[in-house]
């Protein structure tokens, strides 16, 4: 918000109320960091995601979207279907280490996801915090894998098809 703030050159608060607005329009959502129990952790710049991902010009900008909505989508079936109370989040800490996603179930974390075009080497961030938050499940979405692969690349990280990954989710 503040680089959105400088760019236009307008108030702080006046980006925060557009943004607000154009929340309640559903024309974009946010996510918020995770600063559960890590140290050193960012703690208040939220991601903007767009509903209508047909306007992001950027392959990997519109893949790492296309994640996030069906993420968030997951997250709020389950906790309507009374599996638990999830939230998505990214991790990001001070180091510049971070990972896309992060679904919270009953606080604890529970999912960790990154998105990447191409790379079937799981991305070093991913295995930081992998290892820091201890998430049941890890995962890597590779767009560029063909739709039924699914590897093991490390204790319990797995690098994914998009729609292998995406049919687990509801």
């Amino acid at each position: 918000m503040n680089a959105l703030r400088e760019d236009l050159d307008v108030a702080f608060n006046t980006v925060k109320h557009w943004i607000k607005t154009l929340e309640f329009l559903y024309y974009l959502f946010e996510i918020r960091p995770f600063g559960g129990k890590l140290a050193r952790t960012l703690k208040k710049e939220a991601k903007i995601y767009l509903f209508d991902t047909s306007v992001i010009e950027s392959e990997g900008a519109r893949f790492e979207n296309i994640l996030a909505l069906h993420l968030l989508k997951a997250c709020y079936a389950w906790s309507d279907f009374g599996f638990g109370d999830y939230s998505l989040h990214y991790v990001r800490d001070k180091e510049k280490r971070e990972t896309d996603f992060l679904v919270i179930e009953n606080g604890k974390p529970w999912l960790l996801v990154e998105s990447k075009l191409s790379s079937r080497e799981p991305d070093h961030s991913l295995e930081y915090f992998h290892k820091a938050l201890k998430p049941k499940h890890t995962f890597q979405v590779v767009r560029s894998l063909k739709a039924g692969d699914l590897y093991r690349a490390g204790e319990n990280i797995y690098v994914s098809a998009p729609a292998r990954f995406l049919s687990c989710l509801p």
